[in-house]
């Protein structure tokens, strides 16, 4: 299994190099940027170069949001290759639990994404703080 991590910016370069602080380095993963002057046509020959390499493995692109030009780009990759699945809203939480997943297929993969997506969510405000240390007095 090989990750594209492909966003607006750097964020998926960024993202990548924290996941890798923290698990070790991934060699079955890449990640593609879209700066100013990068066109769709540019977006999408990236993620091609990046497939030919290993055109026999499987493939999820991580895309930063959906219908930007990372996931449009990826889109047309789909039409392609038959090899790939797409996930967009990548966050470093799902990227952590990816990468020490011992889980091999893509589908496991994709299932285990739809159980991090939620989970990897938490707001936090000082109500709960109050709760907490209210719960915590009455044991």
């Amino acid at each position: 299994m090989r990750y594209i991590l492909a966003s607006h910016g750097p964020f998926a370069k960024a993202a990548l190099a924290s996941a890798e602080m923290i698990v070790g380095g991934q060699e079955n993963a890449d990640a593609l940027e879209v700066s100013f002057d990068t066109t769709l046509d540019g977006m999408k020959g990236e993620i091609i170069e990046v497939i030919e390499k290993n055109a026999e493995e499987e493939y999820i692109i991580f895309c930063d949001i959906l219908g930007g030009t990372p996931f449009n780009a990826s889109i047309k990759v789909l039409h392609e290759f038959s090899n790939l699945s797409i996930v967009t809203g990548f966050n470093l939480p799902m990227l952590i639990e990816l990468f020490m997943s011992p889980l091999e297929t893509k589908e496991q993969l994709l299932e285990k994404v739809r159980e991090i997506y939620p989970e990897s969510l938490s707001i936090f405000d000082k109500s709960m703080l109050e709760k907490e240390e209210e719960e915590a007095y009455e044991l």
